[in-house]
């Protein structure tokens, strides 16, 4: 196969030909990097503005402030007693411990029921109105397998197909040399999804054949993250795109008043290719991803590629969420079920989860592999902070006799985060599990694989992914796919010594207790 390929020249010269000239007269008009600071301080502002009139309103009425130190108390009251996880609780109830009666503020804004409750409702439509193009079979399996797919369906109503070609990349390199070629066998449409889209040569790439698809007359939907890509895509390469004839959307503009911004972001990474090819995985369209810019060291990342009936899956899940993203009404039966079918009788299935499901079901998904597992439990992942009844989970696993290992980054990106992940890890050393730090590699990579199945997609193990994000998978029994991916993991821990808990001073353990704590809040 031929792969596709330009040179750094070639495509920098392409574009000083096709830049257009940037006038700053509107909001999308700002260099990327200004328009963040100015989102930061916006942000900051709106944090002000709350945190003055409360103090206005409790000092000219005394009342208010015992009026909100008694919404504190019921709202803790509620926390408390309300289906979250304790982890999530003790963080909430610290912070309305240290918020001096304005907790309470924090937690309405922050809320899914307050603040999404509108958009659940316009999902739970699109949903309805999309579920019966879905497709999808009742493979034969194992029971294991077959109570996993049930858990996905019951939850998130997510079908598992057969008949479907399943290739797992070990590097995010490989994985967009074939992403692309694909792309250059496109007739019909091509959607694409990514929370990070950043200038830089595997954006020039992409856009080179883009640009060339719209003109053969080819669909192409572009759906990315404002806040992902805040600061590393510029308002030229917007325009660019915008005027190749790319359908080019942002889901969840930063710049919103009196909302967290943080919060609900679209961190999935989708492409579908005519309705007959897909890929999946944790890489972000950016040069860090293909290790062609270093940053925080070696990048390590893993996805899969789709051909056959779960393609379906991923449209749909795309289409959905563009939908909702631009306001718009799809027609899901022009996308749907377009696929070959190829002779397999492994399970595959393509889920997602986010504010718009009731239950968690990204974390679900890894419980329930966790409690099917007998013989290993492999994962790996950049940020290791999962509840507390995850991790009492693995470590009731590695206690039963169970191979349980976890592969984390040598190499941090958020210092606070990765101090809460190694001091997660170290419990779980003293329990059993065994611990990877990749030498010289930030792991981006979120894998989870067991005897039974592996599940590959965007799905941090942290909190915010559980809870908050936008995230998507795909979980499958596929024996060539999970040879590949132990292969994968085996080869990282004959590289990489195992860890043995350290010794940290007071303060540092104080720190990371501290951390642990809030760390649902991050």
């Amino acid at each position: 196969m031929e792969k596709f390929d330009y040179t750094l020249r070639e495509l920098m010269l392409a574009r000083r030909r096709e830049k257009p000239k940037c006038i700053h007269k509107t909001w999308a008009d700002i260099p990327s990097g200004l328009k963040a600071v100015f989102t930061d301080i916006w942000l900051a502002a709106q944090l002000a503005v709350l945190a003055f009139l409360y103090a206005f309103f409790a000092y000219v009425f005394p009342a208010f402030f015992y009026l909100s130190i008694a919404i504190t108390v019921c709202t803790a009251l509620y926390v408390f007693v309300c289906e979250r996880d304790a982890q999530s609780k003790s963080s909430w109830l610290f912070l309305f411990l240290v918020s001096f009666g304005c907790g309470y503020i924090v937690y309405f804004l922050a809320s899914k029921r307050v603040c999404y409750g509108y958009d659940r409702k316009r999902y739970a439509q699109i949903y309805a109105r999309s579920k019966e193009y879905l497709g999808g079979t009742r493979p034969e399996c194992s029971q294991a397998v077959k109570n996993d797919c049930e858990y996905i369906y019951n939850s998130g109503g997510f079908v598992p197909y057969c008949n479907t070609r399943i290739k797992y990349y070990a590097n995010s390199r490989d994985l967009f040399e074939n992403l692309l070629y694909d792309l250059e066998q496109a007739t019909e449409f091509i959607f694409l999804e990514f929370f990070i889209v950043a200038d830089g040569v595997l954006l020039e790439r992409l856009i080179h054949v883009l640009s060339r698809k719209v003109q053969e007359g080819v669909e192409v939907r572009f759906l990315y993250d404002d806040a992902g890509s805040q600061g590393v895509l510029t308002a030229a390469t917007k325009k660019r795109l915008r005027a190749a004839g790319v359908d080019f959307k942002v889901f969840a503009k930063m710049f919103a008043p009196f909302s967290f911004g943080l919060n609900f972001r679209d961190h999935r990474k989708i492409v579908v290719i005519d309705g007959k090819k897909g890929y999946v995985g944790g890489c972000n369209i950016a040069d860090e991803c293909i290790n062609q810019h270093k940053m925080h060291g070696l990048w390590k990342d893993t996805g899969v590629s789709l051909e056959g009936e779960a393609v379906n899956g991923l449209s749909l899940t795309f289409l959905r969420q563009w939908e909702f993203a631009t306001k718009s009404t799809v027609d899901y039966g022009k996308y749907a079920n377009r696929a070959e079918k190829f002779e397999s009788d492994s399970v595959v299935v393509p889920y997602a989860g986010g504010p718009e499901i009731e239950e968690a079901l990204c974390r679900g998904v890894y419980a329930n592999v966790l409690s099917g597992a007998r013989e290993r439990i492999y994962m790996m992942t950049p940020y290791f902070i999962p509840d507390g009844d995850m991790i009492a989970q693995l470590i009731a696993k590695a206690r039963s006799g169970v191979d349980v290992r976890l592969v984390l980054p040598a190499v941090p990106d958020y210092p606070f985060i990765y101090v809460v992940s190694r001091s997660n890890a170290e419990r779980l050393m003293k329990n059993g599990v065994k611990v990877y730090y990749m030498n010289r590699y930030f792991v981006h990579s979120k894998v989870m694989l067991t005897e039974n199945c592996v599940t590959v997609g965007s799905v941090n193990i942290d909190m915010r992914a559980f809870y908050e994000e936008f995230d998507n998978g795909v979980y499958t029994n596929d024996e060539g796919v999970m040879k590949d991916a132990l292969a994968d993991f085996n080869e990282i821990f004959a590289m990489n010594e195992e860890q043995v808990p350290a010794k940290h001073n007071f303060f540092y353990n104080l720190i990371a207790g501290v951390l642990r704590i809030v760390s649902p809040l991050m």
